[in-house]
């Protein structure tokens, strides 16, 4: 489902492998795709070159924020093949001329705001991995809790305990077969971001970890999870905000046309 967004693509193009490209660049403070938010409004390609429209929530969405979306939709379009080049608008946000003309040059995001102290994104980008990764440990928790493994069943869990089969996600307790937990999705976004971080993700380290990769004790489970569970919720509240605003402007966009 791509939110009646205008699509075209000439022969010859793998559309689902573009989408699923597309499909990973995240709204970096939602953690959810910015194809699935309805952030992508237009995508034509014509003689190797893409052209992108995004529209995000408001026009005054932070500027660094933006120019991770646009940059990453940039990098994830230019890894399909017969792609060479790629050309992003932001339509009114305040900051759409030096954006674009950072990030379809190929530029940092330092140079799209020379002189005021813009250093890189890596930063920035960690730090919100690192509190998505947290919405999708409570997840993984409350997946876990909701079919009967104890606090000590899920400090004791290592990811060679957990495997996707088909649609779902299946974990062995000591003693016990394998159990249907939850979506297979759940499951490999979770370890996708852990790989994503460096953190461990061998068959002997445990499923849930702290943000440094350490282990969490039984006792410490509850807590973590409300804690987690709070970012998720937060997250999710943000994602239904930002779907909200998008979809009144666009609907006033189609009643007021320009």
């Amino acid at each position: 489902m791509h939110h009646e967004m205008s699509c075209e693509l000439p022969a010859g193009y793998d559309a689902t492998l573009l989408f699923e490209r597309l499909g990973r660049v995240l709204d970096p403070e939602l953690d959810e795709s910015i194809l699935h938010l309805g952030f992508i409004r237009s995508l034509h390609v014509h003689d190797g070159r893409a052209t992108v429209t995004l529209q995000l929530p408001t026009s005054w969405c932070a500027a660094n924020f933006a120019y991770l979306m646009a940059d990453e939709v940039r990098r994830a379009l230019l890894s399909v093949e017969g792609i060479q080049q790629v050309t992003i608008h932001l339509g009114d946000h305040f900051a759409a001329e030096a954006i674009e003309a950072a990030v379809n040059a190929g530029k940092p995001f330092a140079e799209a705001f020379p002189g005021e102290g813009c250093g890189s994104l890596d930063d920035l980008r960690r730090t919100f991995r690192r509190k998505g990764l947290t919405s999708r440990q409570a997840r993984v928790l409350e997946a876990l809790r909701a079919v009967g493994f104890a606090p000590q069943d899920i400090y004791t869990l290592r990811v060679g305990d957990v495997s996707m089969q088909g649609d779902v996600w299946l974990a062995r307790r000591a003693g016990h077969g394998p159990s249907e937990v939850g979506p297979a999705e759940t499951l490999r976004r979770y370890l996708e971001r852990r790989a994503e971080l460096g953190l461990d993700c061998a068959p002997a380290a445990p499923v849930l970890t702290d943000l440094r990769g350490h282990a969490l004790a039984a006792a410490q489970l509850e807590a973590y999870y409300r804690a987690a569970r709070t970012v998720r919720v937060s997250l999710e509240a943000n994602g239904a905000f930002c779907r909200a605003v998008l979809a009144a402007r666009q609907a006033e966009a189609s009643e007021h046309p320009r």
